[in-house]
């Protein structure tokens, strides 16, 4: 066996053959291998040097074998890992970056930077809420920033472009329009920018009416290009369903159909159809170009746009099978996204429909994290809706849509009249009490795409759901009977169950509606602190999105950093809507009529061993709560309709609670003591 310092090797292996070994050179200042102090600092003539083995620091300054650094020429002294060392490297790295900061500033107009400094010393004194003269502030701005036409150049830097938009904000009607004029030739520029579209926002948020479309019309002519870029997509979004005219918004589809629309608009084009209506050899151009689009602003993930998603519908009604097939594929994934517009949910819910059963598996799958903003929103709660009525795999349907908005079940109802629907649907679709019949029609259209019979998939639906929701009920009962329109959804939620469930909820129920210090707002509020009034407005607005119908007025807590201020907010708005006793309330009064009524129609359809409201209202009802109601009006009522829609037993159970009070009824002048003295033969 030859054995040498890296390696053995065997006669064998050599073929018998000894070679010679060749001997390791030995560099000056380096230790014997069985040297114990290598990879340790080492004390030389009182200098500490460090030794060159494998322990020596990765990033450590390399040095000869001596312990030395060659620098311009001459061997100095490097001592690593010391305060020292390190402060000079330190020192070093600032240098350069002073270096650098100093060049980028040289290579700026130095006029322009010394205008910066001073804008922004006077936009010190103009951003504060506490500032007097703030449009004197804003003249001088603009007397120092107008002549030198600067506002483009400032808008783009991280600074100035706070400046240009506090001016904006503040400036007068006059001097902002002078702003404008000087940004609307690069408006393209400044979309796109990651600080200039601020400014663009700010123009379309303080600007009058001719402002606005004077920005709309300098947008459109670079539509194409803003609408795939991530910070101008919101401004075309915005500028699309807000600002613009129905004429401008023709403008804005016009360059998607064709490069011949770029720079003449044709006002007789007011739809993609419009396009081949006179050339007939247009149609398959058009459609290739707007399907290109589409594409890519879906790679790009910038489908959130209301423009797109009228291009979306327009194509997916026009274009031929083999297209429209290739588009649904690309954006069943994103139906969450395309659902925020009434044309992007009528397009989500025309790719789900025309979709095969493996992708709507999918689509669903990616859906479910946003099953709830979906379910509170204006227009995305009809693509729930849509699911949950033609969905035929209701196991899969469970786990991706139902079982989401049951854990969030309260944060919906509360959330506004949207999160009710889809709620209600689950439960109880098809009633008229929660929808209007256009709208079931609508969705009972959906059912052709089904293969399932519609009863079988309805009964399995609730059967998934049924008991989440009596735990979440028995949980928290006095957010079911919290204000009118809850109370009605939970009266019509109560219609199809049945057994022991059925008499859960009543008895769950039963013990709010009998609590003496039940209270509740004469207004019903929202889980967002916003009331729901009753008033309608009847004059339609402005400002409304394209093809909104008329809405509800809504009233907010003005929002206000100051404790003061809040505290005052908070107390004019419980002045304006105060607490009442729940059983007095008129929304609460006729959801609980229906549930009571209820005892009948379930009796004749299952016998008399059904559960019945009014049984678990008379036996939690207390003596004292009792002589309380016959004082009132609307809970002599209820005890009334008891009497009339139960059973003789809990009739008698009722009269021999409500005889002891006999002389105490019939001295009441209220017309529900008197109805029920008469009905109970006093």
């Amino acid at each position: 066996m030859i054995q040498t310092k890296k390696r053995s090797v065997s006669s064998s292996e050599t073929g018998g053959s000894e070679k010679p070994v060749k001997k390791v050179k030995k560099e000056p200042g380096s230790k014997p291998a069985g040297d114990k102090t290598k990879g340790k600092v080492q004390k030389k003539d009182g200098v500490v040097k460090p030794s060159v083995g494998k322990t020596a620091g990765k990033f450590q300054k390399k040095t000869s074998p001596g312990g030395k650094s060659f620098e311009n020429g001459e061997y100095k002294t490097f001592v690593p890992n010391t305060p020292e060392s390190k402060k000079e490297y330190w020192n070093g790295l600032k240098a350069k970056q002073k270096e650098l900061r100093q060049q980028r500033r040289q290579n700026k107009s130095k006029e322009l930077y010394e205008l910066s400094v001073s804008a922004k010393k006077i936009y010190e004194k103009l951003k504060r809420k506490t500032a007097e003269g703030k449009e004197e502030l804003v003249q001088k701005l603009h007397e120092l920033l107008g002549k030198e036409d600067a506002y483009a150049k400032v808008a783009t830097s991280h600074d100035t472009a706070r400046v240009l938009q506090c001016m904006i904000k503040n400036a007068s009607e006059e001097i902002r329009d002078q702003i404008a004029t000087s940004l609307l030739p690069s408006v393209a520029v400044l979309a796109t920018s990651k600080y200039g579209h601020h400014c663009v926002t700010s123009l379309f948020k303080h600007g009058s009416k001719q402002l606005c479309a004077r920005v709309v019309n300098e947008i459109i002519k670079d539509v194409v290009k803003l609408v795939n870029h991530t910070f101008s997509s919101s401004i075309v979004d915005a500028a699309y369903n807000e600002y613009a005219t129905n004429e401008q918004r023709s403008f804005m589809r016009q360059p998607f159909y064709s490069e011949l629309y770029k720079l003449d608009k044709d006002r007789t084009v007011q739809t993609m159809k419009d396009c081949w209506t006179t050339n007939a050899y247009m149609k398959s151009s058009v459609l290739s170009t707007v399907k290109d689009h589409l594409v890519q602003a879906a790679n790009k993930r910038l489908t959130d746009n209301s423009l797109l998603h009228a291009l979306l519908a327009e194509f997916l009604e026009e274009a031929g099978t083999t297209e429209r097939s290739e588009v649904i594929e690309l954006y069943l994934p994103l139906l969450a996204s395309i659902s925020s517009t009434r044309d992007g949910t009528g397009a989500a819910i025309y790719c789900f429909l025309h979709s095969v059963v493996k992708d709507r598996r999918s689509a669903l799958k990616a859906m479910k994290p946003y099953v709830e903003k979906l379910s509170i929103h204006e227009h995305g709660h009809r693509l729930v809706m849509c699911v949950l009525n033609c969905y035929d795999d209701t196991v899969t349907l469970g786990k991706q849509v139902i079982s989401p908005i049951l854990e969030q079940i309260e944060t919906i109802v509360g959330s506004g009249e949207w999160g009710r629907k889809v709620v209600g649907w689950i439960f109880s679709p098809d009633d008229k009490d929660l929808l209007h019949p256009t709208q079931i029609e609508l969705l009972n259209g959906y059912l052709e795409y089904s293969k399932k019979d519609k009863d079988i998939r309805r009964k399995q639906v609730f059967a998934v759901a049924k008991e989440a929701f009596c735990k979440q009920l028995e949980s928290n009962a006095s957010f079911w009977l919290r204000g009118g329109h809850t109370a009605l959804l939970t009266a019509a939620i109560l219609k199809n169950y049945q057994g022991e469930e059925l008499g859960r909820l009543h008895r769950a129920l039963a013990k709010v509606v009998c609590d003496p210090d039940w209270k509740v707002h004469e207004h019903e509020i929202n889980l967002d602190g916003s009331i729901l009034s009753i008033e309608v407005d009847k004059k339609p607005k402005e400002n409304l999105k394209p093809n909104a119908g008329v809405e509800r007025k809504i009233k907010k807590f003005k929002k206000s950093p100051f404790e003061e201020e809040k505290a005052a907010a908070r107390e004019k708005q419980l002045a304006a809507n105060p607490l009442i006793n729940g059983i007095e309330h008129a929304g609460i009064h006729i959801a609980l009529k229906k549930m009571i009524k209820l005892d009948k129609e379930k009796r004749q359809l299952a016998g008399d061993d059904v559960s019945q409201f009014g049984l678990a209202i008379v036996e939690e009802l207390a003596v004292e709560q009792l002589s309380a109601w016959i004082t009132q009006n609307r809970p002599s009522f209820l005890l009334l309709l008891i009497f009339e829609n139960s059973t003789e037993e809990v009739q008698k159970m009722l009269r021999k609670k409500v005889v002891p009070m006999t002389k105490e009824l019939k001295s009441q002048k209220h017309t529900g003591g008197k109805l029920l003295a008469e009905k109970l033969k006093l």
